[in-house]
């Protein structure tokens, strides 16, 4: 049985050697891109320690008001109306994804209750693994998550929060470590992203985006890009230096081939 991170160095390796197989355009600007977004948000070092994607994250959130598609791209400010419902994942690389390897999603706030005084920080929106990617890129879970989805609800007064959502390969061991650490009882508020994934062994994410979220107030009925988000208050802080990060377009063509990564969790 090999490490997760040794399946992450064979994802990133068969990435390397498996060209484009035509239905999509993935490139490595992609991943830079991504990258730098984080950085900008301070998500690096506010959540992880270093952030090196090997494949891009789609989230796709369905508008309840318009029965509209949102695409999340790092940094888009999203209303709370557009996050209320569960979104749909897609993971692409330059090749296509085998269905046989099962993944972790997990998405959690770090500026909660508020990025002034983020004393709840980590807040956990959801985590759940057993996600395997299907025909049409999509991650479709076969299990209950850990922690069902819930929906983004900042405090009247705060500037938006970061929502940082990543992919992880997951664990062969994990739909039994997972469950002693959280579970339905587990408090979702002051979750340690770092702290859980040491003792579930589980590795470095393969891909990750976010998205921000204020108060109905301070959100917009329709997505706003980073670059045109022009909040003074939000730009006076660390979040509102996120909304000018340059996103990338996540959601590309589905549907791309890989063929020698292994899965050799089980």
């Amino acid at each position: 049985m090999l490490h997760p991170q040794s399946v992450l160095s064979l994802f990133v390796l068969t990435l390397l050697l498996v060209p484009n197989k035509v239905l999509g355009q993935f490139s490595d600007q992609s991943l830079t891109n991504t990258t730098q977004a984080f950085t900008q948000a301070q998500i690096v070092p506010d959540v992880l320690s270093s952030f090196n994607p090997a494949a891009l994250l789609g989230v796709e959130f369905t508008d309840p008001s318009t029965n509209q598609s949102v695409n999340v791209t790092p940094g888009i400010l999203l209303s709370m109306e557009q996050t209320m419902k569960e979104p749909q994942f897609f993971l692409t690389a330059n090749v296509t994804i085998p269905s046989t390897i099962p993944y972790v999603l997990v998405i959690i706030d770090p500026d909660a209750p508020m990025p002034q005084n983020n004393t709840e920080s980590q807040f956990r929106h959801m985590l759940g693994g057993d996600f395997h990617v299907d025909n049409s890129s999509k991650l479709v879970n076969t299990s209950a998550a850990l922690s069902d989805f819930v929906n983004p609800t900042p405090p009247t007064g705060s500037d938006p929060h970061r929502y940082v959502i990543l992919a992880f390969i997951q664990p062969a061991d994990f739909n039994s470590t997972g469950p002693e650490l959280v579970n339905a009882s587990t408090p979702r508020n002051n979750f340690n992203l770092t702290t859980f994934g040491e003792a579930v062994n589980l590795g470095s994410p393969i891909a990750g985006t976010y998205f921000l979220t204020g108060p109905s107030s301070n959100s917009s009925a329709s997505s706003t890009s980073p670059a045109s988000s022009t909040s003074s208050a939000a730009t006076s802080s660390g979040v509102g230096r996120s909304l000018k990060a340059h996103g990338i377009g996540l959601k590309a063509t589905w549907g791309l081939t890989l063929g020698l990564v292994m899965y050799a969790l089980s």
